[in-house]
């Protein structure tokens, strides 16, 4: 079945890979334009020598700055590493996603406690500045569910909206356990720190019937329409290993999915490689910048990668 291409993904120009670190394993990056005229990235990283798998046990949060969203970047500081402990976010922390909300910032991440995937959580960091220091909370934000609900293993990569009505809009992924897919929930709360209600109507994006599944959401809101762009990794439901976007009128139910983005090789050429976590820059009400977690090949480790949104 072929699906529409959207109209992001028809602007979209390539930029290039960013933060290629040696010795790092660097995992997706989320942006944000500084009050110093800087743009200021959010990224996990892990040691090389730890494989992968790695993330799950050794990520941290990295700082970076550049001149322009198109980099180059360098890394300023470590934002947040996992605090030791019994706590839960003591052994790691991964997929990050920066916001401004009311002159604060707002460091949205998962985390877990001991390495293991039930053990990980929703949190969040709050600063004054992009360069923290980091207030920490000492529990998460949202966690999975009971046991046997369709998000009973984990509650993971937060993508977070203000809705226009003032409440915060946090969408997340879940592993449903019942069929082995990925799938999208939602809760909401009246102030960012929640505490947050999960929706009756979750999950709210489920392509289990069609034996498919995305995960790492990112939602922002244009022209009255919210916008989810996921990666489409695994399966296929728009293109394997390129991007699927959803569109919706209230938040909660959405349009047949269309091609959020293609596939590595498309704007990078050399082979198609895992290209994830979509986290957009918004300037003016709408996207400037797409960025995209890619994994290495041809001995290269895995980085970031940017891309252009031209209008």
């Amino acid at each position: 079945m072929a699906h529409t291409v959207s109209e992001f993904a028809s602007r979209l120009e390539p930029i290039g890979r960013i933060l290629q670190l040696e010795d790092w394993y660097v995992w997706g990056s989320s942006a944000i334009d500084g009050p110093d005229g800087k743009v200021h990235l959010f990224t996990s990283r892990w040691p090389a020598e730890t494989g992968h798998r790695g993330w799950s046990t050794h990520s941290e949060i990295i700082h970076s700055v550049g001149d322009s969203a198109e980099g180059p970047f360098e890394v300023a500081d470590v934002a947040l590493r996992g605090r030791g402990g019994e706590i839960w976010d003591a052994c790691m922390v991964h997929n990050p996603t920066i916001h401004e909300f009311d002159g604060r910032y707002w460091l949205f991440h998962i985390g877990n406690r001991d390495g293991r995937p039930f053990t990980q959580s929703i949190g969040v960091a709050v600063a004054d500045d992009l360069s923290g220091p980091w207030e920490r909370f000492d529990r998460p934000l949202l966690t999975a569910s009971r046991y046997r609900a369709w998000d009973w293993l984990m509650a993971t990569n937060p993508a977070i909206v203000r809705h226009p009505n003032g409440q915060f809009w946090l969408y997340y992924k879940a592993w449903d356990m019942a069929d082995q897919k990925r799938k999208m929930g939602l809760a909401v709360a009246e102030d960012v720190l929640g505490p947050y209600e999960k929706h009756p109507e979750n999950p709210i994006v489920d392509y289990s019937p069609q034996g498919k599944q995305v995960e790492d959401a990112y939602v922002w809101i244009e022209r009255g329409l919210f916008h989810m762009l996921m990666a489409d990794d695994n399966e296929g439901v728009v293109r394997k290993h390129g991007g699927a976007l959803v569109t919706s009128e209230d938040g909660v139910h959405w349009s047949e999915p269309t091609l959020g983005y293609d596939t590595s090789d498309v704007y990078f050429g050399g082979q198609t490689v895992r290209f994830e976590r979509p986290q957009v820059l918004m300037r003016d009400g709408r996207p400037a910048y797409l960025y995209l977690a890619m994994q290495g090949w041809g001995g290269e480790l895995d980085s970031s990668a940017v891309l252009r949104v031209a209008w």
